[in-house]
């Protein structure tokens, strides 16, 4: 399966995504932030990256930015409950920072599966594009 980095500084998202995403067979390794994701990143082969908006030390759309400059070739879902903000414009924000996906929290497992298995997937079939993602059409 997969190495999927789950990024979010709530210690219950990060425990349910991971309890999930283990019981279907990936690797799963958790960053509490921005900062600590892109060490994480920088040294592990990662395949696909979940990263919360909201985060103290470096948001989501820095670390998305970052991970998207560094070149890893990862996909990217962005997630968010949008705090005191609007989540819908910081999932926009995100996918035009470089976010392959974005779903709004509190995120529904079966649509969180379901996206991750279609990046896979596009992953796989696209191994030549540099940010992994699908030709659309």
């Amino acid at each position: 399966m997969a190495a999927i980095l789950v990024v979010d500084d709530d210690p219950a998202v990060r425990a349910i995504a991971t309890e999930m995403l283990a019981t279907d067979g990936h690797a799963i390794v958790e960053a509490v932030d921005g900062v600590e994701a892109l060490a994480l990143a920088a040294h592990l082969p990662i395949d696909l990256v979940i990263v919360d908006m909201l985060m103290p030390k470096m948001d989501g759309l820095e670390t998305i930015a970052a991970l998207r400059a560094a070149k890893s070739g990862c996909s990217i879902i962005a997630i968010s409950s949008g705090g005191l903000l609007n989540a819908g414009g910081l999932l926009r924000m995100a996918l035009a920072a470089g976010a392959d996906a974005s779903l709004e929290k509190p995120l529904r497992l079966a649509t969180l599966r379901e996206t991750i298995g279609s990046l896979l997937e596009c992953g796989s079939r696209s191994p030549h594009l540099a940010i992994g993602r699908c030709a659309e059409g």
